[in-house]
């Protein structure tokens, strides 16, 4: 079985890698995705107007969390395969998703953090979206 994580170094995110790693006796290889918010596409729609150090964090940023979740990943010798995705706040699942289709993933593991009202309207819910776009079964790993 070939299990996504969609990870982004939060809490639920790390909880949900945490929860797939229990399960390496039936997964032969994880697939950890990570989309990279690009805000200087998302605020503009534009690329060249931001300085160079804009860009550079950016990928400063993803590189961390990429560091992150090998910490957890190493240890445990399995097989995985990071990728990292660039994408706007407002298709993050759709790009977990089409990632997820073209490698031909079994489940899709993520985490989330409850939102509700207002929080959950403004900031939308990855989680919540995933569920609805999979055609694979999704695993929802609660916040503590």
């Amino acid at each position: 079985m070939r299990i996504a994580i969609s990870f982004d170094n939060s809490q639920s995110a790390v909880k949900a890698l945490n929860f797939a790693l229990s399960l390496s006796s039936v997964c032969e290889e994880y697939i950890v995705i990570h989309v990279n918010p690009t805000l200087v596409r998302a605020l503009t729609g534009a690329d060249g107007i931001f300085s160079e150090t804009v860009v550079t964090d950016q990928e400063q940023y993803g590189a961390k969390v990429k560091s992150a979740a090998e910490e957890y990943l190493k240890p445990k010798g399995v097989k995985y395969t990071y990728i990292i995705i660039e994408g706007t706040g407002d298709d993050v699942a759709s790009r977990i998703i089409s990632k997820c289709e073209e490698l031909k993933v079994d489940l899709i593991i993520t985490g989330t953090r409850k939102l509700s009202g207002i929080s959950k309207f403004i900031l939308g819910s990855v989680s919540s979206e995933i569920i609805k776009l999979s055609k694979v079964p999704v695993m929802v790993v609660p916040p503590d």
